[in-house]
């Protein structure tokens, strides 16, 4: 009785301690267009990467990122490939993003991205002298433990460009979840709008596949892409 009383005890604290020791699974900003209010945890990194296949286009898309604090995160964004009959190194980016907000109740957690892009850093057939710059709020409602909607406002183009998305996102299970997005880009030129939609599978907690496709909503122009990934958080 002493043995099974003795196994029975060691067996609780085994499982006890396999549920702490469980950890919170890898969140990405990829593959649909917009920024979640999510940073990765101080001192981490991540790499989340992915191919970007359209009309005469296919680009590795790779993004690695850092948490400088916990509620700080700075990243580097680097594109590889072809555009037309352009190939090589896209203008390098980096960007920071800073929490502001946490959910309370009806209002949503927000945080602040910024984009700066050098186009010096780039391929000769990409290459400028230009420094474009974006900058969004993040917004994210957590409705219950299956649905979130995101949605982002940006500027760029020296705040000639007006940036939206608007971001459905379902989880039924911690494995695997999926999104419907609308993104647009409005300002003095004509204005873009564009819907995708996609499936995202956490194999363990710091690994994730996933893959998605979108078109233009309207227009004659051929805007189909598709996009498939794999991204890694470092614990």
């Amino acid at each position: 009785m002493r043995k099974a009383g003795n196994l029975i005890f060691l067996t609780l604290i085994l499982a006890t301690t396999n549920c702490f020791a469980q950890k919170e699974n890898i969140n990405t900003d990829r593959p649909d267009q917009s920024d979640g209010v999510y940073t990765i945890p101080k001192n981490k990194f991540q790499i989340e990467n992915g191919i970007i296949l359209a009309k005469d286009t296919w680009l590795n898309d790779f993004m690695l990122r850092y948490g400088l604090t916990s509620s700080t995160e700075i990243r580097l964004a680097i594109d590889v490939g072809r555009e037309a009959a352009v190939k090589g190194l896209k203008p390098v980016s980096i960007s920071v993003k800073q929490r502001i907000w946490l959910q309370q109740k009806i209002i949503p957690s927000i945080t602040f991205v910024g984009y700066a892009t050098f186009g010096k850093l780039a391929s000769k057939g990409f290459r400028s002298n230009e420094i474009p710059y974006v900058l969004e709020l993040a917004f994210e409602n957590e409705l219950n433990d299956k649905f979130t909607v995101g949605y982002n406002v940006g500027a760029t183009d020296e705040f000639k460009d007006l940036i939206l998305t608007l971001n459905f996102g379902y989880s039924p299970t911690d494995k695997f979840s999926a999104f419907a997005e609308y993104f647009s880009t409005i300002g003095n030129m004509r204005p873009e709008h564009n819907w995708d939609a996609g499936i995202l599978f956490v194999l363990n907690p710091q690994l994730q596949f996933d893959i998605a496709c979108g078109h233009a909503i309207a227009g004659s122009d051929n805007r189909f892409f598709s996009t498939f990934g794999v991204s890694y958080i470092f614990r």
